[in-house]
């Protein structure tokens, strides 16, 4: 297992749509190996109940409500405000077309955690497609205000040897949450 240079990362950008909607800065001047996310959406949990039988059984997730959206092509973005104690849902603007032989890793950007804030994630399965969606949590006594489109993670790509099976999940696509009951997959 090894991890993909920045000139292959790009290479694969452009050649197979590995990321859509990167960045300038991230295609022209990127830095280390990864590069990194911005910030798509913002939501709100407006309802709970959300469980997850064992074994492929039922699975039903919350609600949430769109709070703001970046708009790439205006030249203001929206602000939003995350108070002490608050969780919410984001998503990346960019998507991602995750290859078989690649496995995504997102690791926040230093910036959140020095201003308390927690970005909850996971690695991403080879297969997977669209935006992707984490947890926000404001951990600290203070108001945090996030500019939509700021960056927030940055993307490593982990080059897998051996067979893998491509991602097939509810989530596929940039899907937020589940709202009704269904069948896991």
């Amino acid at each position: 297992m090894s991890v993909l240079g920045i000139n292959e990362v790009l290479r694969r950008v452009k050649k197979e749509k590995l990321i859509k909607n990167l960045g300038v800065r991230e295609l022209k001047n990127p830095e280390g190996v990864g590069v990194d996310l911005r910030l798509g959406a913002l939501y709100e949990i407006t309802e709970g109940g959300a469980f997850i039988e064992a074994d492929l059984g039922k699975r039903k997730g919350v609600k949430t409500k769109l709070l703001a959206k970046f708009h790439p092509r205006k030249d203001k973005q929206e602000e939003v405000t995350i108070k002490p104690g608050e969780y919410h849902l984001v998503s990346t603007f960019e998507s991602l077309n995750t290859p078989k032989d690649l496995m995504p890793l997102v690791f926040p950007r230093t910036s959140l955690f020095r201003a308390g804030l927690l970005l909850l994630n996971s690695k991403t399965d080879p297969g997977y497609k669209g935006q992707l969606t984490m947890g926000l949590k404001n951990l600290s006594e203070y108001e945090v205000k996030l500019q939509m489109g700021a960056r927030i993670c940055n993307i490593v790509f982990v080059k897998i040897e051996g067979k893998t099976i491509a991602y097939r999940g509810q989530h596929q696509g940039g899907r937020i949450s589940p709202h009704e009951e269904e069948q896991q997959v």
